[in-house]
């Protein structure tokens, strides 16, 4: 099963992005050999001032799979990027998962995962399941199931168009 992560993928949300022009946000990349490696994320104010907002931090695999996203907020008053969530992506031969965890400042690291969806093809079909953290339990629950009954590039191309 081939990867719909990858170098080019990122790319085009960039590009995508980038040229809306009637979005109120600026994009700055950190570009390198074809590769975003940091996206940072400016509202432009009514009166044309610029503030920073997010920042997107991207890292790869050796095979140009998209492994990391990581997002960071400005803290306005703290004048600094304080980490918020990461994207965790692994890769399977039948598929792959993404992870959710977010930031716990009071530990200085991510928690474990709060969501993961699992992507597997199965013969011609894609199956999509989503589970959730019952941090009451400290075990996770299914909340989404999708069976797509098409293969599975179809699917993709569709679903991060």
């Amino acid at each position: 099963m081939e990867s719909i992560i990858t170098i080019a993928t990122v790319l085009t949300m960039y590009f995508n992005a980038a040229n809306d022009v009637n979005a109120p946000y600026l994009y700055n990349s950190d570009l390198e050999d074809g590769v975003i490696h940091k996206i940072e994320v400016y509202e432009q104010k009514a009166d044309n001032q610029m503030c920073a907002k997010m920042e997107y931090r991207y890292e790869y695999d050796n095979q140009g799979r998209l492994t990391t996203r990581e997002v960071v907020r400005w803290d306005s008053e703290k004048q600094t990027w304080v980490n918020d969530v990461r994207h965790t992506y692994k890769y399977y031969k039948n598929g792959y998962n993404v992870e959710i965890s977010k930031w716990d400042a009071a530990k200085q690291t991510y928690d474990l995962p709060s969501e993961v969806t699992l992507y597997r093809e199965v013969a011609s079909m894609t199956s999509v399941k989503t589970y959730r953290m019952n941090a009451e339990k400290n075990d996770m629950y299914l909340v989404n199931s999708l069976l797509c009954l098409e293969p599975f590039e179809i699917f993709s191309d569709r679903l991060f168009a």
